[in-house]
């Protein structure tokens, strides 16, 4: 089922009848640990006795995500660090048994686990696996932009070609965004059913991401083994950034997947 133009929020969407009360939830892709900290702060307040374990590949996420349940903590009064366990795995093979998640989370992770074709396969299966009979998957990832439709997304399609492009040059791994029709029938052909899903419009680029962008792409230039090529994609580089301050910009747009096992 897809609902192309839905007339709620992205948040709304996200977390529509959702119950966290007596759950165990996966935050499968802890990153900067937001998502984490969001079902921490839902859990807290709807005074449900739940736990959420939060995986990664990289432990450095682990503290990223610590600092944003501090914060958090402080703000709202409450320790939501006793509320998550962090488990550093490989999505593809996550050290829980089967059967043991009520719901799975997932924000702005599947694109990174497809840097290598059908590992995305791979980590739904476990998602699969680990849900109970009746749980839930809600997973969001960006929608692919091969070019901007509008004045505000420039910045964001052309950091994400300069990206693509260095890393190839570099033989680093990307990110490989997925189309949400094709998700929904690798997730149907898994097992999910009652699979729907939404897109909603981009938000603003911080410009936090865009010093992130300019100096990880920088760095990454300096292994790029020809000189001219070298100072061709740091030109390039530093036009995402006087493009973002004379324009702003906005990510591309993103999209909601809901389904059951």
């Amino acid at each position: 089922m897809t609902q192309a133009d839905s007339s709620v929020s992205f948040k709304e969407y996200f977390w529509r009848d959702i119950d966290l009360k007596n759950k165990v939830v996966l935050d499968a892709g802890t990153g900067f640990g937001l998502t984490t900290s969001e079902i921490a702060e839902r859990i807290m307040r709807q005074k449900a006795n739940s736990s959420i374990i939060s995986v990664d590949i990289d432990p450095e996420a682990f503290e990223d995500a610590r600092k944003q349940l501090r914060r958090h903590s402080i703000l709202k009064l409450h320790d939501l660090l006793k509320l998550v366990i962090f488990i550093r795995a490989d999505l593809l093979h996550i050290p829980i048994k089967e059967g043991a998640i009520d719901l799975v989370i997932s924000t702005r992770t599947l694109a990174d686990i497809e840097s290598f074709s059908c590992r995305v396969t791979h980590a739904l299966t476990e998602f699969y696996r680990i849900l109970k009979r009746g749980g839930k998957a809600v997973v969001s990832d960006e929608y692919p932009v091969p070019a901007p439709s509008s004045g505000e997304e420039e910045v964001a399609v052309l950091r994400w070609q300069l990206a693509k492009a260095i890393s190839h040059l570099v033989g680093r791994r990307h990110a490989n965004e997925i189309l949400p029709e094709d998700l929904e029938f690798v997730m149907r052909f898994v097992g999910f059913c009652e699979c729907e899903w939404a897109v909603f419009k981009g938000e603003k680029i911080q410009k936090r991401r865009i010093n992130y962008f300019v100096a990880r792409s920088t760095e990454m230039c300096n292994k790029i083994a020809n000189p001219h090529l070298k100072q061709a994609f740091v030109m390039a580089i530093k036009e995402v950034e006087e493009l973002y301050q004379e324009k702003g910009g906005v990510f591309p747009p993103k999209y909601v997947l809901r389904a059951t096992k």
